[in-house]
């Protein structure tokens, strides 16, 4: 097998692993899983090594988990790696998501929630929730460097990962590197929100602390994950 879905996860939001395996495994049972230790507790660390396919450890981040993203994309020991964050539903088989991509690119969705601020030369924001890549591409390692303590800009000014993804494509020529997937891919909870749906919608991203509740007030009604 040379691909794999990726997360991330601290003991923040550990809870959520078993919900965010099951819905992927449900739809696919062939397409190895990965999970990235990002701070979570020893048990949880110890459940996951026996349920997912690959198992990566980090130390602490200086300033924030989540721009260990990149690196992990580049650790995972397969040639198609797809990124989906902990707090995403996946709905159906994706594994044509792995189609996007071809070495030389990264593959995301727009995120029409985030607002453009006056003066920013890049007109377009990409969620980076949900990405693809196959190998390591160039703008893969750059963005991985960008987000190291200490490293080209200095991660602390960012708010996270996608930020940090933002700002390198408003100052480099990297925008033939950067493939637009439809929107199905990351339906986000705030469109629900404003009442905007989408019937072929692939993955959900429950977003922000609602989102979170949402997903687990979810896990107790089934009684799968909760006793």
């Amino acid at each position: 097998m040379n691909k794999t879905f990726i997360t991330g996860v601290d003991k923040n939001l550990q809870d959520l692993l078993p919900w965010w395996i099951n819905n992927i495994r449900k739809h696919d049972k062939e397409t190895h899983i990965t999970v990235a230790d990002f701070g979570m507790d020893e048990n949880w660390a110890a459940w996951a090594k026996k349920n997912v396919n690959c198992f990566l450890s980090y130390p602490p981040h200086k300033y924030c988990a989540w721009f260990y993203k990149p690196n992990t994309l580049m650790k995972a020991p397969y040639e198609y790696k797809c990124w989906i964050d902990i707090d995403c539903e996946v709905l159906t088989n994706i594994t044509e998501i792995f189609d996007f991509v071809d070495g030389t690119n990264l593959a995301l969705t727009d995120d029409p929630c985030r607002t453009r601020e006056p003066g920013d030369p890049n007109p377009k924001w990409f969620a980076t929730g949900v990405n693809v890549v196959k190998g390591n591409p160039k703008i893969l390692k750059i963005w991985d460097r960008w987000t190291r303590p200490g490293d080209g800009v200095k991660t602390c000014h960012f708010r996270g990962d996608q930020e940090c993804l933002h700002k390198l494509l408003s100052t480099g020529n990297l925008h033939e590197s950067v493939v637009e997937m439809p929107m199905e891919y990351q339906w986000l909870r705030i469109q629900l929100a404003r009442g905007e749906d989408n019937p072929n919608k692939k993955i959900i991203h429950w977003t922000g602390p609602t989102g979170k509740e949402y997903i687990r007030e979810q896990m107790r009604k089934s009684k799968k994950y909760w006793k």
